[in-house]
């Protein structure tokens, strides 16, 4: 599955603007796996209170399962941070 970042979020990754997964089966699981991926502070970023939105296949996950939300081979995942504006 292709997981893709935005704003700030590439910034917490090292730069990285997307990358593949394999083997997630599910929200939480991917999480797990960019936690392996790009170190714990990572994992804490994207499991912050409302730090990130997080999409799969263009839906919210909090519409679709929260972090127990399935996964599939060929999914897109947006990892997209919450802007704030005042």
């Amino acid at each position: 599955m292709t997981v893709l970042f935005y704003g700030n979020v590439i910034d917490q990754a090292g730069g990285a603007q997307s990358v593949q997964v394999q083997d997630a089966a599910s929200v939480r699981a991917l999480i797990d796996a960019l936690g392996n991926r790009f170190g714990q502070d990572f994992k804490a970023f994207l499991l912050g209170d409302e730090t990130c939105l997080l999409l799969v296949n263009g839906k919210g996950i909090m519409a679709t399962g929260g972090l127990d939300t399935q996964l599939e081979d060929g999914d897109k995942i947006e990892i997209v941070p919450f802007v704030v504006a005042g």
